[in-house]
C-alpha cells in the first residue's frame, strides 16, 4: 500500500500546506511513502521527506521578500500600487528586462539552507519534484537519483516561474517552473503506483476537478481566493496556514462547512422548511424572469451556490453551508475562525437586526434622504429590504416577480434570515434589538 502526498505550487501561499500538514499529523494521516511537489511545493516536499516539518514551519514563520528575491517586490501587483512605488520598482524592472527575470539569488540561499541532501537520501520516503522544459514545457519528473548530482538546481528549476523568475539551466538544458506542465501532479503519483493520495492544491478552483470526490484521493484546497504568489504580508500568510488546517479538518469530517468552518452540529429543524421553500423559489424565479428561455437557468440559486463552491452537485447539507457562507461573507465575518452554529447565526442576525423592526427606513422619507438611501442599496442593503418586506408585507416596494427577476440570490438569502429570525428564542430578540 503506497500513500502519496502531492503538493501544488503557489509561492508564499505554500504556507497553506503547512497548515494542512499540521492537521494531518494530528489525524495520524502523515504516514507518506512518496511525496511529489511543484515549485514551492517541491521545497516543501523535500523538507517533508527529510522529516523537517519544524524547519518548514520556521521558514514560513520568518519568511521575508529578501529571502526570495533581491530588490523591490510590491505587496500587490496593481497598477496603482506599482505607480505609487515606482521609485523602488523601476530598478527591479530594469534588472528583470536585462536579465530575463528578477534577481532570485536569495532564493538559492534559502534552498541551500533548508534542503538537506543527507537527510533526503537517508529517508525511506520517495521524493519527486516536477519541472518543465523551457522549450516546449514538457514535464520532467525528478527523482532521488537525479537529485544526487543537481539537487539544489532541480528545486530552483521547479520554482523558476518565468518570466518573473529567470529560466534555470542544468547540463545545457533550460528549465522553468513545473507549473507550466502541471502545477498539481496527481497523475505522476498515480503513474508511480500510489494507492492513496492526499493532494494539497493552492487555489479555490481545483486544477484537476476530475479527482474530486474519488475514492482514495483526498483533495484539499482553499475555499477562497488567497493572495498574490509573491505576497509576504505576515497577517495574510498566517491566515492561509489556519485555513489549511481548517480545510483539512473539514475534509476528514472533524469540522464542518465549506468556506466558513463550524464545529460539528445538527442543523436546525427549520432548515428543512427553508430547503423545501427554496425548491419552490427556484420555480418561482424561473417563472418570474422575462429572460429568453434559452438563457434561463432551471435552478438559479443552485447554480449560483455550485459556482461559489466549485461543486457539480449539492447535498442538502451543502446547501446549508453555501447559504451560511454567503451570509457570513456578506456581513464580513472572519473566515479563519471556527464557529459554533449559534455563534454564526447570532453574527448574521445581529447584522440584520435593525431591518426586523417596523421603524426600519425601507424607503427614503424625502429628498434629503435620497442620497444615503441610494448608497444603502448594496447587496446587504437589498437583503435587508427584502427581509423587512417579508416581515411587513405592506412595506413592500416591489412585486415578488420584480425582486425574483432582479435579485434572485438576495431573495434566497433574505428568506433564510427571515425564517431564522422567526425561530430565534424570545430572549434573544431583546439582545439583537440593542445591537
Amino acid at each position: 500500500m503506497k500513500k502519496a502526498l502531492v503538493l501544488a505550487g503557489g509561492g508564499t501561499r505554500g504556507i497553506y500546506q503547512l497548515g494542512v500538514l499540521k492537521a494531518l499529523h494530528e489525524l495520524g494521516e502523515d504516514d507518506f511513502n512518496m511525496v511529489f511537489g511543484v515549485s514551492v511545493g517541491a521545497l516543501n516536499a523535500a523538507m517533508i521527506a527529510q522529516g523537517d516539518l519544524n524547519q518548514m514551519a520556521h521558514m514560513y514563520d520568518h519568511l521575508k521578500a529578501d529571502q526570495i528575491v533581491k530588490g523591490f517586490v510590491p505587496n500587490d501587483m496593481s497598477l496603482a500600487n506599482l505607480f505609487n512605488e515606482r521609485q523602488e520598482f523601476i530598478p527591479a524592472l530594469k534588472y528583470w528586462v536585462n536579465n530575463g527575470g528578477i534577481d532570485i539569488s536569495p532564493f538559492y540561499e534559502t534552498v541551500r539552507k533548508f534542503y538537506d541532501p543527507e537527510k533526503l537520501f537517508a529517508s525511506k520516503i520517495d521524493f519527486y519534484c516536477v519541472t518543465a522544459t523551457a522549450k516546449n514545457h514538457s514535464g520532467v519528473l525528478v527523482n532521488k537519483q537525479m537529485m544526487k548530482e543537481h539537487g539544489e538546481d532541480w528545486l530552483v528549476a521547479s520554482a523558476s516561474a518565468y518570466p518573473a523568475f529567470p529560466v534555470k539551466e542544468i547540463d545545457g538544458e533550460q528549465y522553468v517552473d513545473g507549473g507550466y506542465y502541471d502545477n498539481f501532479p496527481v497523475d505522476y503519483a498515480l503513474q508511480m503506483g500510489a494507492d492513496e493520495i492526499i493532494g494539497i492544491d493552492l487555489g479555490p478552483d481545483p486544477i484537476h476537478p476530475l479527482y474530486l470526490d474519488k475514492d482514495d484521493i483526498w483533495y484539499i484546497h482553499p475555499r477562497e481566493e488567497m493572495y498574490n504568489f509573491l505576497t509576504f504580508d505576515r497577517k495574510q500568510m498566517q491566515k492561509a496556514k489556519i485555513l489549511g488546517y481548517n480545510d483539512t479538518m473539514k475534509t476528514y469530517g472533524k469540522l464542518e462547512g465549506w468556506k466558513y468552518t463550524f464545529k460539528p452540529f445538527v442543523y436546525p429543524d427549520y432548515f428543512d422548511e427553508y430547503y423545501h421553500g427554496l425548491l419552490l423559489l427556484e420555480t418561482k424565479i424561473k417563472m418570474a424572469t422575462s429572460i429568453n428561455e434559452r438563457f434561463r437557468s432551471q435552478q438559479v440559486i443552485t447554480d449560483l451556490l455550485k459556482g461559489r463552491m466549485y461543486l457539480d452537485h449539492l447535498s442538502v447539507r451543502q446547501y446549508y453551508y453555501g447559504i451560511m457562507d454567503a451570509l457570513l461573507e456578506l456581513v464580513g465575518a472572519d473566515s479563519s475562525r471556527i464557529y459554533t452554529l449559534d455563534e454564526a447565526r447570532n453574527i448574521i442576525l445581529a447584522a440584520f437586526a435593525q431591518c426586523a423592526y417596523e421603524d426600519y427606513a425601507y424607503k427614503p422619507m424625502g429628498i434629503i434622504d435620497l442620497a444615503p438611501y441610494i448608497k444603502s442599496l448594496d447587496q446587504k442593503g437589498i437583503v435587508e429590504k427584502i427581509i423587512h418586506a417579508n416581515l411587513y408585507p405592506d412595506h413592500r416596494l416591489f412585486s415578488d416577480e420584480t425582486m425574483m427577476t432582479l435579485y434572485p440570490f438576495e431573495v434566497a438569502l433574505a428568506d433564510f434570515v427571515t425564517i431564522s429570525m422567526k425561530h430565534l428564542p424570545e430572549e434573544s430578540h431583546a439582545e439583537n434589538r440593542s445591537v
